[in-house]
C-alpha cells in the first residue's frame, strides 16, 4: 500500500511539473505579447508573432524593440521563454524516442481491440501468424524470452514480459482481446496463463496445445476452450500417412489458408433454408454442425437453425 501510494504521488508530481511548464510558456507568450504591443505600439497579432519568433530563437529581425520598455520585455521573454520552449521540445523528443524504444523492445502497451494474443514464439506460433496475416486478423506476440530483432524484422507486434503476470497481460490489452492462443510445450505454464487470463477477461476464447494427454482435463478445468493434443493429432496423421496418404495431403492443404484449400465456418444467424444461404465463388458446404455433432447428409430444403454452423471449403490458390 505504501509503495503504491508513493508511486502515485510521483506520477502526480510529474503531471504537475508538466502543467507548470505549460503554464509558464503560456504566461510568457501572453505577457510578452501585451507588453511588446504596449511599448512598441504594434498590433497584438504582430506582438504575438514577435514573441513566438523570439522564444523559438528564429529571430527574423523584421520586428525588434526600439523602446526601453520593449528591450526590457525582450530580455524577460528571452530569459523565460527560450529555456521553457527548449524544455518542451526536449520532452517531445524524449517522448517520441521512448515510444519508439518501447515498441522496438516490446516494453510498452498496445491499444488494440478484438485481437488475438499469441503466447511465446516457436514454429507453431510462426505458422499461426501466417494464417492470421492471410485473413487480416489483428494479433500480437507476448513472451519473456522473445527475439526482438527477428520479430521487428517481420513487423510482428510484440510485448515483452511474463504472460502469467496481470501487468503483462494488461499491456497486451487482454480486456479487449478476442482470443488467447497458447502454443507452448510446457503444459503447466499453459494452465497458469489460462487461469490468469480468465481472471482478467472471463469471456475471452482460449485455445492451446497440449503436449501430454493426461493434462487435457486439467486444461479444461483451467478454462481453455479448445485444446489441441499435439501427440494425438500427430499420431493419427502418421498412421493415416501409411494407410491413406492422400487423406493426409488433403488435411494438410485444407488446414492452411496460405495455399491449397481453405476450410472456414459460417454461423447461421437466423432460421433459414439451406438453399437460401449465400456462398461465394468456389465455396462449397461440406458439413453442417449442430448440437455438437457434424451432419454430412442434408438436402437443399433443410431448415437451418440459429446457432448452426456450416463448414465450407474453398480453393485458396
Amino acid at each position: 500500500m505504501l509503495i503504491r501510494l508513493i508511486n502515485k504521488l510521483r506520477a502526480l508530481r510529474r503531471h504537475v511539473d508538466k502543467f507548470r511548464i505549460l503554464f509558464i510558456l503560456i504566461f510568457v507568450i501572453l505577457f510578452g505579447s501585451i507588453a511588446f504591443s504596449y511599448f512598441e505600439k504594434k498590433e497584438i497579432w504582430d506582438a504575438v508573432y514577435w514573441v513566438i519568433v523570439t522564444v523559438t530563437t528564429v529571430g527574423y529581425g523584421d520586428f525588434y524593440p526600439e523602446t526601453t520598455g520593449g528591450r526590457i520585455t525582450f530580455v524577460l521573454v528571452a530569459l523565460g521563454g527560450i529555456g521553457t520552449i527548449a524544455y518542451v521540445i526536449e520532452q517531445l523528443v524524449s517522448f517520441s524516442t521512448k515510444s519508439a524504444l518501447k515498441k522496438l523492445f516490446g516494453t510498452g502497451a498496445v491499444k488494440m481491440k478484438q485481437h488475438t494474443i499469441i503466447v511465446g514464439w516457436n514454429t507453431k506460433a510462426e505458422e499461426a501468424v501466417k494464417e492470421l496475416k492471410s485473413v487480416n486478423e489483428g494479433f500480437l506476440v507476448v513472451g519473456s524470452e522473445l527475439n526482438h530483432t527477428e520479430l521487428d524484422a517481420q513487423e510482428i507486434p510484440h510485448i515483452s514480459g511474463d504472460p502469467t503476470k496481470s501487468e503483462t497481460l494488461n499491456r497486451c490489452g487482454i480486456g479487449d482481446a478476442k482470443t488467447l492462443m497458447i502454443p507452448l510445450e510446457n503444459d503447466s505454464e499453459t494452465i497458469m496463463i489460462a487461469l490468469a487470463t480468465r481472471k482478467l477477461n472471463p469471456g475471452i476464447k482460449i485455445v492451446a496445445t497440449c503436449e501430454t494427454r493426461e493434462h487435457v482435463e486439467m486444461m479444461r478445468g483451467a478454462g481453455i476452450d479448445h485444446i489441441i493434443s499435439y501427440a494425438e493429432i500427430s499420431g493419427r496423421l502418421l498412421a493415416h500417412s501409411v494407410t491413406e496418404p492422400v487423406v493426409v495431403n488433403f488435411i494438410m492443404d485444407a488446414t492452411t489458408s496460405v495455399e491449397g484449400f481453405d476450410l472456414k465456418q459460417i454461423k447461421v444467424g437466423e432460421k433459414t433454408r439451406f438453399a437460401d444461404v449465400s456462398l461465394g465463388a468456389g465455396e462449397k458446404v461440406i458439413a453442417l454442425y449442430r448440437g455438437d455433432r457434424f451432419v454430412f447428409d442434408f438436402a437443399a430444403d433443410v431448415m437451418l437453425e440459429e446457432g448452426d454452423y456450416l463448414v465450407v471449403i474453398t480453393s485458396s490458390r
